[in-house]
């Protein structure tokens, strides 16, 4: 088994939202894209782009095969052409090269939003909120351009069954477009590939080993499950994500399953302390897991 990775950048064409928590009236948004988000928005466009009349089992066998086989890094803002990765620097957290404060005043955004009410036209009462979003463009009109990581297992671990052959060209040239994040409905969330993916060995092996990992920094740049690694071997933060699965219901209607669970993982930018003998690898949804070296 070999893995190869494709560094994908992309100009976005619109602001992105991605939700994080809502303070008070406001939605916040994440200042990365996690690879479960990724997740979702390759296999939409993947299923699309492959299959002509797409059911909902079509995007679930997709969303199986796109888990297993195409992992992705997190998604990046590029700063100075580096990813703005999450890193704490004398206690203060920073991204890439700015301060919080500094990549807020360069890249975040906001707008007011409201529900309506329909006899009247006018604004629904308690649904007047704000959305912060990440710009399209920087201050100084120069477009935000965005980076991840895309990872190929060779040869494929159950492929859907498509009209046409799915070979890695294809999956890449599918990805041309994507739509991440929240109010995809109303615009937000466009990319679009800028540059000519750059290909990448990723070594052979179950997992591959992250690109954006290195043994002197030690700093994650996703998010890894808290029981890999013990809490005394990390300097970071904890983060619970609600954790839902979709299934078919009973009757062949689309619906939420019945499975949920919330998850603890170690955000990105979290450091794994020296004496923890291993590395992670890039397990389904991008997610790292810490692997122990064998004795």
């Amino acid at each position: 088994m070999a893995w190869e990775a494709y560094v994908l950048t992309y100009r976005a064409m619109t602001p992105i939202a991605l939700g994080a928590y809502r303070f008070g009236f406001i939605q916040r948004t994440r200042y990365y894209a996690p690879g479960w988000t990724l997740w979702g928005a390759i296999t939409a466009q993947l299923t699309r782009a492959i299959f002509p009349k797409a059911t909902g089992k079509t995007y679930q066998e997709v969303g199986s095969f796109v888990r297993k086989n195409l992992p992705t890094s997190w998604a990046y803002i590029l700063t100075d052409e580096k990813p703005a990765c999450p890193q704490y620097e004398e206690g203060q957290l920073c991204y890439g090269s700015l301060s919080a404060a500094e990549f807020e005043a360069r890249f975040l955004a906001s707008c007011g939003q409201t529900a309506v009410a329909p006899g009247s036209l006018t604004a629904h009462s308690g649904t007047l909120h704000e959305t912060e979003a990440l710009a399209a463009y920087e201050r100084d009109g120069k477009p935000v351009r965005w980076q991840f990581t895309l990872y190929m297992r060779k040869p494929w671990t159950n492929p859907p069954r498509c009209p046409h052959d799915l070979t890695e060209e294809r999956i890449v040239e599918s990805l041309k477009y994507l739509s991440i994040g929240g109010d995809r409905r109303y615009g937000l969330g466009r990319l679009q590939q800028e540059e000519a993916p750059v290909l990448q060995e990723a070594g052979e092996r179950d997992r591959p080993v992250p690109s954006e990992w290195h043994p002197k920094s030690r700093v994650l740049r996703a998010h890894m499950p808290f029981e890999d690694v013990p809490g005394e071997m990390v300097q970071g933060r904890l983060e619970a994500i609600p954790w839902r699965w979709w299934q078919n219901k009973p009757g062949g209607a689309w619906g939420p399953g019945q499975k949920r669970e919330v998850r603890c993982l170690y955000t990105p930018g979290s450091k794994i302390k020296e004496g923890l003998a291993g590395h992670p690898v890039v397990g389904e949804y991008g997610i790292w897991h810490w692997q122990g070296e064998k004795g």
